[in-house]
């Protein structure tokens, strides 16, 4: 991220901090900005919501009600460490684990976000062939 006016600066943090915050991560999706440093907040914020949702969803299954409590705790966890990195300065933070299932979706193509620009082109072209 380029250190432009000290506005832009806090903008555009306050936009990576949104892309963990839930659905919110749809607000810096709207606001188009295709740059690497949004394309990585999306990404990782896009794999908290979907942890979050399979949460969610195994915890209304009644056998797995249980397990799933003992987890619901890491999305929240993985936010605020994101989030932390995001203030500290460290804006390029790669998520251990989330990182490295972000730059393997195959629908980032569509949503232009993929956090390893040629990492995904090249997993889909390959997928093709």
């Amino acid at each position: 991220m380029e250190q432009q006016t000290n506005g832009t600066v806090n903008n555009d943090l306050v936009f990576g901090i949104l892309c963990y915050l839930g659905i919110l991560w749809i607000i810096p999706l709207l606001a188009n900005k295709k740059n690497a440093f949004f394309r990585l907040h999306l990404a990782q914020g896009l794999v908290v919501l979907i942890l979050e949702v399979i949460l969610a969803i195994l915890g209304r299954i009644p056998l797995i009600r249980f397990v799933a409590g003992w987890f619901w705790f890491v999305p929240g966890l993985i936010s605020a460490l994101a989030i932390i990195k995001l203030l500290t300065g460290d804006t390029m933070y790669h998520v251990p684990v989330v990182y490295d299932i972000s730059t393997s979706f195959r629908f980032w193509k569509a949503l232009d976000i993929c956090p390893a620009r040629r990492g995904c082109a090249l997993r889909l072209r390959r997928a093709r062939s």
